[in-house]
């Protein structure tokens, strides 16, 4: 007979007690795993935002040389829109008329013998509005196409515009990327330079010199906005050439990213297409391709409230296209005085803060 004693069988049940996880250690371990996620996701979701600051970044410089080679050719830059004085109501912007610049020649060889029809001619030709990426910052969250677009139905009489009466949805392609038109100066009714950049409470998007916004009758000498009354490089019909820059081609800024509006209802201001302005009678239209530094940068961003001016989906600032082709980053923090200074092109140089 075999004897176990109870030493060996204290023994085995100790080990089979010790096979097992305790409630704690399940515990910790979770605890561990968690605090490894909490370090490891921000790093991640940094990383990628990191990426696509940079490709935001590639995207302004490629519009840039876009914007150069336009000059190249035709000794001038673009126009921000076009507008006839007795023709169909035109709207093609500075967008369009790089497309052979950046890739986009098959593009505008299609659509180059129907400028003269006009936007409200062609709008609903689909292969007119291909969605080019470098079109849009990688950061921003909306769709590829405007919700809404007013367009303009009716013809142009000695530089008079009929508001638009149709609306187009989601027909017209994504733009982020917007013509600096400058502000309205004083002169004309506008604001001075160092005047609050602090939008009103009751509608943030309104600004005495803000886009459509200019205080007084429309006529050809008070245009909504040209680069005469605003002083920026993009305008109605503007033809800004190099050596109009008097500030210097480093100090004045070209084009501004802006961040996507949360409202997306009709006459929601702030969303863009490159196709150009659908409606240049209204705020809501003007801003689908041009900007204004009437507001401080990124003034609505935490609530993607409406404007006309410039922002992004990124921390801290927005990107910007100098006139030299160089891309810089500027933050929210920036004077408002060298803000607007910046975005006029025969204005005193902003100083050491640029």
């Amino acid at each position: 007979m075999i004897v176990i004693g109870q030493g060996a069988m204290q023994t085995n049940v100790n080990a089979n007690r010790r096979r097992g996880i305790t409630l704690v250690e399940v515990i910790v371990v979770i605890i561990i795993v968690a605090l490894f996620l909490g370090l490891l996701i921000p790093s991640i979701l940094g990383a990628r935002e990191a990426a696509r600051r940079t490709q935001c970044k590639n995207n302004l410089k490629q519009i840039g040389l876009a914007l150069h080679n336009y000059h190249d050719t035709s000794n001038t830059f673009p126009p921000g829109y076009v507008l006839g004085e007795n023709s169909p109501y035109l709207g093609w912007g500075w967008g369009v008329m790089i497309t052979p610049y950046i890739d986009g020649s098959p593009y505008y060889s299609r659509i180059s013998g129907r400028f003269g029809n006009g936007l409200q001619h062609e709008f609903l030709n689909a292969q007119l509005n291909p969605s080019y990426p470098g079109y849009k910052c990688p950061s921003s969250p909306a769709t590829n196409t405007i919700p809404h677009a007013s367009v303009v139905s009716t013809d142009v009489d000695e530089w008079q515009v009929t508001p638009g009466t149709i609306d187009v949805p989601d027909t017209f392609s994504r733009l982020t990327y917007f013509g600096v038109a400058g502000y309205l100066q004083e002169r004309v009714g506008g604001i001075a330079p160092q005047a609050s950049g602090e939008p009103p409470a009751a509608e943030p998007f309104v600004n005495a010199g803000s886009l459509g916004n200019i205080g007084m009758p429309f006529s050809l000498e008070h245009r909504y906005c040209d680069h005469q009354n605003f002083g920026g490089i993009f305008g109605q019909n503007s033809r800004v050439r190099l050596k109009d820059i008097h500030d210097g081609t480093s100090q004045v800024i070209m084009v501004g990213e802006r961040y996507v509006p949360r409202n997306t209802g009709a006459n929601s201001i702030g969303h863009g297409t490159w196709i150009g302005v659908p409606d240049c009678t209204t705020a809501a239209g003007l801003a689908m391709s041009l900007g204004d530094t009437s507001i401080r940068l990124n003034a609505g961003a935490r609530t993607r409230t409406e404007t006309t001016g410039f922002g992004s989906h990124h921390s801290g600032g927005a990107h910007f296209l100098l006139a030299d082709g160089s891309v810089r980053f500027l933050a929210n923090s920036m004077n408002i005085q060298s803000y607007r200074m910046v975005s006029v092109i025969d204005d005193n140089p902003p100083g050491d803060e640029f």
